[in-house]
């Protein structure tokens, strides 16, 4: 496989930067890697096989796995994060809590981008509200043309972002892709005092989700050409060891931020103490309960017709280290 050229996509953060920069290097192929403008765009540009090597939504990944694009995905899950601080509420709602729900209308960005499909498992698994309790409103067309959406859900055409339809009463509360700024929902919206958090201490809650579960929700991952996987069965190992390589070049600069952490605003020491000394583990192993749960849910939801099984997801060329 000597001289193999690789186009890449991956969003930037300090796993990834490694990569990007060209300092975790994939042996055996000459990299051209950038940082993409988003994981969206990446996601949608994937599906047309644009890329070689790109980050995926895992959502959009796992539909277009089922639906037979010629895509595998490698156990490099760069995109982790959890949800509490993407839902709000207008100030001086009645709504305080995630089981009052129940009845009102959400907004989301799009009904099936892998943060609105764990917001929907986190609120049937921990607040016992299902999917069709809720009136969903979402504010863009989603990625892949084929998926509807359920007699629950419709899409909102005016052009304004959740926040907005918050604003307006036209919504009751707003589930975004979380981290700062969330409740303004994805295209933005400047912060507004009339839009509040529904969980005053969003850094217990994620504290509390993770004791009580076990799960780190994950959001994006590696995907590759799956033509590629099999005509090169000895990349699929070298990639994976060196997204591997370039997060331990930069565990210690993700664990020094408060903001990289896995809940912002966390101490190092009680993240260390809750987390271990890498959060962000890779291979199917350490990630299995974490995959089972979203590819139940993703069933459940209707995201997909039937239930996968976490290694329909990755390459039979994935070395045992990995597995």
């Amino acid at each position: 496989m000597a001289g193999v050229e690789l186009h890449m996509s991956i969003i930037e953060s300090p796993l990834t930067r490694p990569i990007i920069e060209g300092r975790a290097e994939v042996e055996g192929a000459r990299v051209d890697a950038h940082a993409a403008l988003s994981v969206n765009t990446n996601s949608m540009e994937m599906l047309d096989l644009k890329f070689d090597v790109a980050e995926m939504s895992l959502a959009t990944f796992t539909k277009a796995r089922e639906q037979g694009v010629p895509l595998v995905a490698l156990p490099l899950f760069t995109g982790r994060r959890f949800l509490h601080s993407g839902v709000s509420v207008a100030s001086g709602s009645a709504i305080r809590d995630p089981a009052d729900l129940r009845g009102h209308r959400v907004g989301l960005p799009q009904f099936w981008m892998t943060s609105s499909v764990w917001h929907r498992l986190i609120l049937r698994q921990v607040y016992g509200v299902a999917q069709n309790e809720v009136h969903w409103v979402t504010t863009a067309r989603e990625r892949m043309g084929s998926l509807g959406l359920p007699p629950e859900a419709k899409l909102d055409a005016s052009g304004r972002n959740a926040q907005a339809l918050l604003l307006a009463g036209e919504v009751d509360a707003v589930m975004a892709a979380g981290g700062a700024g969330a409740a303004r929902g994805e295209g933005g919206g400047e912060p507004d005092d009339r839009v509040v958090p529904i969980f005053h201490d969003p850094i217990a809650a994620q504290r509390a989700y993770y004791e009580g579960t076990g799960i780190f929700p994950i959001m994006h991952l590696i995907a590759m050409k799956e033509e590629l996987a099999t005509s090169e069965p000895e990349l699929v190992g070298h990639l994976c060891d060196a997204f591997r390589r370039g997060k331990e070049m930069a565990l210690e600069e993700a664990m020094s931020d408060p903001s990289d952490r896995p809940i912002p605003g966390l101490g190092e020491s009680e993240t260390r103490a809750l987390f271990g000394d890498d959060p962000w583990p890779y291979g199917i192993g350490p990630n299995r309960t974490v995959l089972e749960l979203f590819l139940n849910d993703a069933l459940d939801q209707g995201l997909t017709d039937r239930k996968l099984g976490v290694e329909e997801l990755f390459p039979a060329q994935l070395p045992a280290s990995y597995r």
